[in-house]
């Protein structure tokens, strides 16, 4: 087992570290611009870090939870290329060790990039003289456990043997709900305007967030008690189709 979790992460170290200099590089142009409004160029500049820090935040939580797992994503197909799958059942280890192996990297990847995304958070918030956010906090909790849907390029990858399949396959699954979250959103923010419009006498940007900031917190506490259950599902499910995939012996 030990071995086959090496396997993985040296398979991927390059796109690791490219992941990680893309990440420094981009925290420390962002805490630079934090520094830079106090002072700096941007110093006096009314509600520049309001409206800059939230954004920087996320984007490096993004990076983070996003380019960490992205190495990974074609080693099935590299595994099949190079003959490695059918090599891997004369292994004296079982179909369900062999997922294992990648679901348990593929994890580790993922928490890797929860945690750069909390430094990410705790840097941003020391460069803008700001307390820690603990909703931002919350918010990547959230994104990370969303994140586990990646796992389904595993099984994906094993039936068809092919990153572009695969991946056309995940975006036609997920139209529909792309859809429907524009179309709910699109529906809301009306819905902010015309209520901002009723008690504020004026649809702005400060009267909307002060319809759309109960509503969100709202959504956000709900995701936060059920993420952690989506993500138990959401593996459970894709390692029991792994290795189902791998079991059919498809080379």
């Amino acid at each position: 087992m030990k071995g086959l979790i090496y396997r993985e992460f040296y398979l991927i170290r390059k796109t690791l570290i490219l992941t990680l200099l893309v990440y420094f590089v981009f925290v420390a142009m962002m805490s630079l611009v934090c520094i830079s409004t106090y002072a700096g160029n941007l110093r006096g500049e009314e509600g520049v870090i309001e409206a800059f820090y939230p954004q920087a935040y996320f984007y490096a939580a993004c990076i983070a939870l996003v380019g960490m797992g992205y190495g990974h994503n074609d080693i099935v197909q590299k595994d099949y290329q190079s003959h490695w799958q059918l090599y891997s059942y004369t292994l004296p280890v079982s179909e369900k060790k062999i997922i294992a192996s990648k679901f348990i990297v593929r994890g580790i990847l993922l928490l890797a990039g929860l945690v750069l995304a909390v430094v990410a958070e705790l840097i941003l918030s020391t460069a803008a003289r700001m307390p820690v956010s603990f909703p931002h906090i919350k918010n990547i909790l959230i994104i990370c456990a969303l994140m586990t849907v990646g796992f389904s390029e595993i099984p994906l990858m094993l039936r068809f043997k092919n990153q572009n399949k695969a991946a056309t396959i995940i975006l036609l699954a997920c139209a529909p709900i792309i859809a429907a979250m524009f179309y709910f959103g699109w529906k809301f923010v009306k819905f902010c305007m015309a209520e901002a419009t009723r008690l504020y006498g004026e649809a702005t940007d400060e009267t909307m967030a002060k319809v759309f900031e109960p509503y969100f917190d709202k959504v956000r506490d709900i995701g936060f008690i059920v993420a952690p259950f989506f993500a138990a599902g959401i593996l459970f499910l894709f390692f029991r189709w792994s290795v189902k995939e791998l079991k059919r012996r498809r080379y």
